[in-house]
């Protein structure tokens, strides 16, 4: 799911009617124990004090269909406290934890407990992210 945030700053900048902020060039993906809100509010990210950190999206694919995936698997840094259950991954404009820009986010297929000494993965192909958001 795209925020309005996003879908905004896409349209602007390809249609020309409004371009600062320009589409982001970088992206991180994070984690959060709640549903975000498309007006970028909800995110509960785990603390940065138990080993959590965004990571830079770097091995995107290319577009197929309008979707992108990740080519590679994606591993977050291992757990140094619980970081709870874990329900939705999120797509940020920046690398630092309560900074930043939400752009997507999406529901886990599947919630995971993140306990102290955890290694949280997203496999390969498993990320699609797109500029249109899903008919219900």
């Amino acid at each position: 799911m795209n925020t309005n945030y996003f879908l905004n700053c896409v349209a602007g900048n390809v249609f020309g009617t409004k371009t600062d902020p320009a589409i982001p060039t970088t992206y991180y993906i994070g984690l959060s124990t709640t549903t975000p809100n498309t007006n970028g509010s909800g995110v509960d990210e785990p603390s940065t004090d138990a080993g959590y950190a965004r990571v830079q999206l770097t091995t995107l694919s290319e577009p197929l269909d309008g979707v992108v995936t990740n080519s590679q698997a994606i591993n977050f840094n291992e757990s140094t406290a619980s970081w709870g259950t874990i329900t939705h991954f999120v797509i940020y404009d920046s690398p630092t934890v309560d900074s930043g820009n939400l752009l997507m986010y999406g529901e886990l297929s599947t919630p995971r407990s993140v306990e102290t000494a955890t290694i949280m993965t997203i496999k390969e192909g498993y990320l699609k992210l797109s500029a249109q958001n899903p008919t219900a």
